[in-house]
């Protein structure tokens, strides 16, 4: 038995290649939320068919997926899902929109997929959630609301939202297990490719390949053959710490995960020295592939300054309890000038911590974490997830 680890090749920085768009994409796609329905749905199904439960809060972390699912669900069950109130309306206290929702009836099934977008945290801003609240607490029809987990927080300290309604669900965070079978299962490939996911300074596999597959059980053996042989002369494999450091980094968020997974990916042009099943290109629709995966010490996490300012952590804060904003409302919530918002939004921007689509500004699932620590530190109110 010889020391298997000085004789692997180790890949160089420099071999590494970023993959194809078309290789994420078929590797490590976007997260499809529509495979948690039928768990939701199992846990939903009870209460709605009995009606046990009136009111059912669904919590969950940003870039959990949790609303995506909910949404999916409530089509899938043909429930209304009932569309937030704009700003305006919360902001003037206008009463239509929760009359027309009264209208509708109180014993049908409904769901509100963004409870987060029904207050906004104003001296103006919290009379229509607490009508609601109120309303949903009381009302005999069963229905599902689903609530940002850092929202859910606020309703909790402010309007003790939480004496209201039973304990809210959420989804489990994802461990290294977890993790290791939902990336696995990314892969959308429908002809006959393989690709195993190896550490490129040590080659251990950060997935372990599948035992009754050939090329995996051939580089396995040809990895292993030095280190140690079952009885059954399969190869046991090893596996790199990397997934279970990205559960603790992400706190098993599934959004959060899955970008740092996709930043982690790289490619090397493979030669015919490497093995004879591997082609010539990495982009071409060969059989076999090696993916390279860079190892937890040599990830870019974004971090914020330590002289991030108060102005700073406010908007990051304000995001968090209300989701995507507008800059104009951001000036109608937070006691700054326009000029100050928009010049951090624009340098937020630029360090990838935020993004701007349709006007709206949003958080990044590479920057949260990050953000979420900096809260922390300054004590702010955070969420339980």
């Amino acid at each position: 038995m010889g020391d298997s680890k000085s004789e692997e090749p180790i890949r160089a920085q420099d071999e590494l290649k970023s993959l194809s768009d078309e290789l994420y994409a078929q590797i490590a796609p976007e997260p499809d939320w529509t495979e948690l329905v039928t768990a939701l749905n199992e846990a939903l199904e009870k209460g709605l068919t009995t009606r046990v439960s009136q009111a059912q809060i669904v919590v969950g972390a940003p870039f959990s997926g949790i609303t995506e699912t909910l949404e999916h669900w409530a089509k899938h069950r043909g429930i209304k899902i009932i569309k937030p109130p704009s700003p305006e309306t919360i902001l003037n206290q206008e009463q239509q929109w929760l009359q027309r929702l009264e209208e509708e009836g109180s014993a049908r099934p409904l769901v509100i997929s963004h409870l987060e977008r029904c207050y906004l945290r104003h001296h103006h801003g919290l009379k229509l959630i607490r009508q609601l609240l109120q309303w949903l607490s009381t009302r005999p029809g069963y229905c599902v609301l689903g609530c940002s987990s850092w929202a859910w927080a606020y309703f909790s300290k402010a309007l003790q939202a939480e004496k209201l309604f039973s304990i809210p669900w959420t989804l489990g965070a994802l461990n290294q297990e977890r993790l290791q079978q939902w990336f696995s299962n990314l892969n959308t490939s429908q002809q006959q490719e393989t690709f195993i996911f190896r550490q490129l300074d040590n080659g251990d596999f950060v997935i372990p390949p599948s035992r009754d597959d050939s090329f995996t059980k051939r580089t396995t053996q040809k990895r292993f053959t030095s280190v140690s042989v079952d009885s059954d002369d399969t190869a046991r494999t090893e596996a790199s710490t990397f997934l279970t450091d990205l559960a603790a980094y992400s706190r098993g968020n599934p959004g959060v995960a899955w970008a740092l997974w996709r930043q982690s990916l790289q490619g090397v042009p493979e030669t015919k020295n490497d093995d004879h099943d591997h082609a010539s290109d990495l982009d071409k629709p060969t059989q076999n592939h090696t993916i390279w995966v860079k190892p937890w010490s040599q990830i870019q996490h974004l971090a914020l300054s330590e002289s991030a300012d108060r102005s700073t952590l406010q908007i990051l804060h304000t995001l968090l309890l209300h989701g995507p904003l507008p800059a104009s409302l951001l000036i109608e919530l937070l006691p700054l000038s326009g000029f100050e918002i928009r010049r951090i939004l624009t340098y937020l921007e630029y360090r990838n911590f935020l993004i701007s689509a349709r006007g709206q500004w949003q958080l990044t699932p590479l920057g949260y974490p990050a953000v979420r620590q900096a809260l922390e530190e300054e004590g702010y109110l955070l969420d339980s997830l």
